[in-house]
């Protein structure tokens, strides 16, 4: 009886062997096959990619077609798409630089030419007001550089940077040093 019993344990021990490396061999070929795909990514067409994309494709001879079976477009819907999405962006940017030539064309047109010296007047104009006298020194050497004719004047415990400017245009000139300087009065 133990003869027997020590047999059937081997038995069993043995079974038990086979069935772990069994499993073992099996998750193995499991974890194989189920492999993430690669991610291919790619790269974003120039522009001259994109004029090549947007040509029609050239149609082979009927003698070739008539030999091959017709197989359908190898291009997945989200490649069509993203292509495109892409020849959009593309007319649009051109759609948006012939809005800006034009528009820089119709302000050449609207803006009026500067009058002969004879209707230019003369006018001094605030562009800072400061409590520091070497921030006021940065104004006046920006505004010299410019071509300003510039004089510093110390008032109200301010030191204040006026131009002298001789212009025909006063609106044009005034919003000109406006964007440059932050702010222009006009002083009398």
């Amino acid at each position: 009886m133990k003869k027997e019993r020590i047999v059937i344990l081997l038995g069993v021990l043995v079974a038990l062997v086979f069935f772990y490396l069994g499993l073992n061999e099996w998750l193995s070929s499991k974890t194989e096959k189920v492999q993430t795909p690669p991610v291919i990514v790619k790269p974003a067409p120039t522009d001259k990619a994109v004029s090549e994309a947007v040509k029609p494709p050239t149609q082979p001879p009927e003698e070739e077609m008539k030999g091959k079976k017709q197989e359908p477009p190898k291009e997945d819907k989200k490649d069509a798409l993203a292509q495109k999405i892409k020849e959009e962006k593309v007319k649009e940017e051109k759609r948006k630089e012939e809005k800006t030539e034009k528009e820089k064309i119709e302000q050449k047109k609207d803006t009026p030419k500067v009058k002969e010296d004879k209707e230019a007047k003369t006018y001094t104009v605030q562009v800072g007001a400061f409590k520091e006298k070497e921030r006021a020194i940065k104004v006046m050497e920006k505004a010299k550089s410019m071509g300003y004719q510039v004089t510093l004047v110390e008032e109200d415990k301010f030191y204040k940077v006026r131009l002298t400017v001789h212009t025909g245009n006063l609106q044009a000139e005034l919003s000109k040093l406006r964007k440059t300087f932050g702010g222009a009065i006009l002083k009398k």
